[in-house]
């Protein structure tokens, strides 16, 4: 066999996005660059040709993920998770194939076997584990074609078997603590970025910053780290040669690279606290095409160029920051001539890109004693605190650079503050039916009921479907818990126990009143959208939510 060139991911650089290797034993267990230095065409011709049809699946999987618009780094750990599964299909001899039957018996083995390292030996943390088998899962059932309510992933004991952490509503002393430990850090990196200047790199070391400290008290500074603690050393000849690289110089070396990077970093903490952006679209802003417009009296809409939409993106930073930010390209085209982005601090490599290693900088505000807030948190914090304080979660939404729906899915956080004054205003004109819609609690059968449906008793859910009484509500969470229940219902029509009410009538009429929400209107679409996510992920409405994970177990 020849060295097949079709098993490779497109538009992807690196070895690693090469799935040939699969198709040879011990493959999978050897790095993929050394692996394609050393193959030759002998070792192609013991490649286990009974393979070609799955990896070539798999490579088709892999394809759509990147034509989705999936990210390389994402792309990267699901192809290391079933390189892992791969590996153990080569340790322990098993023939791998693309029929149903036979690979969903050969995940079931990978599963027990990444449940026992978890919680058996306990060679590996569990949500190691859980994660593993999530994205093979996922991965198997794409490759298979399996409808959603057959994934694998309802089959697997790791998966069930891991808990994954509530999020829990944010207390009052907690909110305070988050925004009282973002502004110390904000003001730290405000006071370090105007410290470290173009002619300061270059200048006479160590140097000194004015800051404060955790009780607001006045604080002095000096950076960088490695330095001062060459100079601290007691051997004479290593504080020596540390006062040597305290001369002025035009060279950049290590300490005066540390300096620049610390200032990027803090820079980009900044920018986080400004436009409420994801790290990641944040690293694919270039430095060019930047244009301002006047926002009212205090705000600049910024336009460029970023670099992966291939187009123009928009976000709001105050009118004070619009300095700050010319100042900083500056600084970055004075120091990084030759590279496009806004902040060149992202790891090089395809499969790290997007992510930023943060040490440089925390390892200055340990020693300093400043807390360190991820911009993940940042962005949390600040996102929550707009949305408390302006109770309008489409505005706050709009100003953290994202949509409302991904905006509660992914940031909104319950909020003590909120829930008490909520609690005082409760809605009680209109009872809830036992599917979160609205009930006129007159149980009473409609005229299309068919003759398996049992009359409307408010004890059965699905009796509400056809109940005069019942009435949709044009709302997301309604939206959210009719797909849930539908999510549940074709868990149990799997299930080899009769039912009181046949599941698929209750499967078609909840079908019905989804599609038309996705009529209904532009928002409603949006939620109907939104709700189908949400199932695929795992993530149920709370009134079917322990329902499904008692079927599911």
């Amino acid at each position: 066999m020849e060295s097949p060139d079709h098993l490779k991911i497109k538009n992807i650089e690196g070895s690693w996005a090469n799935l040939s290797r699969w198709l040879i034993s011990g493959g999978a267990a050897t790095d993929s660059r050394w692996f394609y230095r050393d193959v030759t065409a002998k070792i192609w011709q013991t490649a286990i040709k009974e393979r070609l049809p799955f990896v070539e699946a798999a490579t088709d999987h892999f394809n759509h993920e990147v034509t989705r618009g999936t990210s390389e780094s994402s792309i990267y750990t699901y192809v290391n998770d079933m390189n892992n599964f791969m590996k153990w299909i080569d340790e322990n001899k098993v023939q791998i194939s693309l029929d149903d039957n036979t690979l969903e018996k050969i995940f079931l083995a990978y599963d027990e076997f990444c449940y026992l390292r978890a919680w058996g030996n306990k060679k590996i943390k569990p949500i190691t584990a859980y994660k593993a088998v999530f994205n093979v899962a996922q991965s198997l059932s794409k490759i298979l074609e399996r409808p959603a309510h057959a994934e694998l992933k309802y089959l697997s004991r790791t998966i069930k078997a891991y808990s994954a952490p509530r999020k829990t509503s944010v207390s009052p002393a907690a909110e305070k603590q988050h925004l009282s430990s973002s502004q110390l850090l904000g003001y730290y990196c405000v006071d370090i970025s105007d410290s470290i200047s173009i002619e300061s790199i270059y200048g006479q070391l160590p140097l000194a910053v004015n800051t404060i400290n955790l009780d607001g008290a006045p604080h002095e500074i000096k950076m960088p780290l490695g330095l001062i603690n060459m100079l601290n050393y007691k051997g004479k000849r290593k504080s020596e040669s540390a006062r040597t690289l305290c001369k002025p110089t035009e060279k950049i070396d290590k300490f005066r690279g540390s300096l620049i990077r610390i200032r990027i970093l803090a820079e980009l903490v900044i920018f986080v606290y400004q436009t409420g952006m994801s790290v990641s679209q944040i690293l694919q802003i270039e430095r060019k095409r930047f244009s301002y417009k006047l926002q009212g009296n205090n705000d600049w809409l910024v336009t460029c160029y970023k670099g992966r939409k291939q187009g123009p993106i928009k976000f709001t930073i105050y009118k004070d920051y619009k300095k700050r930010l010319k100042n900083l390209i500056k600084f970055v085209d004075h120091f990084f001539p030759d590279k496009l982005e806004l902040f060149p601090v992202s790891y090089k490599s395809s499969k790290g890109r997007g992510s930023v290693a943060y040490k440089t900088l925390t390892s200055q505000l340990r020693r300093d004693g400043i807390p360190w807030v991820p911009p993940r948190i940042t962005r949390n914090t600040r996102a929550n605190f707009l949305n408390r304080m302006t109770g309008d979660s489409d505005l706050s939404a709009e100003m953290n650079q994202h949509t409302r729906e991904v905006f509660r899915r992914d940031y909104n956080r319950p909020s003590q503050h909120r829930a008490m004054a909520a609690l005082t205003k409760f809605w009680p004109e209109q009872p809830v039916s036992l599917i979160n819609s609205g009930c006129g609690a007159q149980p009473e059968s409609c005229a299309d009921k068919p003759l398996e449906v049992i009359a409307p008793n408010c004890v059965n859910e699905s009796g509400c479907l056809w109940c005069t009484s019942h009435r949709d509500i044009e709302s997301e969470d309604y939206v959210w818990s009719l797909a849930t229940f539908r999510h549940l219902k074709l868990i149990e029509a799997a299930q080899p126990v009769k039912r009181e009410i046949p599941a698929d009538l209750v499967v078609a009429r909840l079908s019905e009143k989804i599609e038309a929400f996705k009529e209904l209107n532009h928002a409603s679409k949006k939620w109907v959208s939104e709700a189908l996510m949400r199932i695929e992920e795992g993530c149920y409405h709370s009134t079917w939510k322990n329902v499904i994970n008692f079927w599911e177990s």
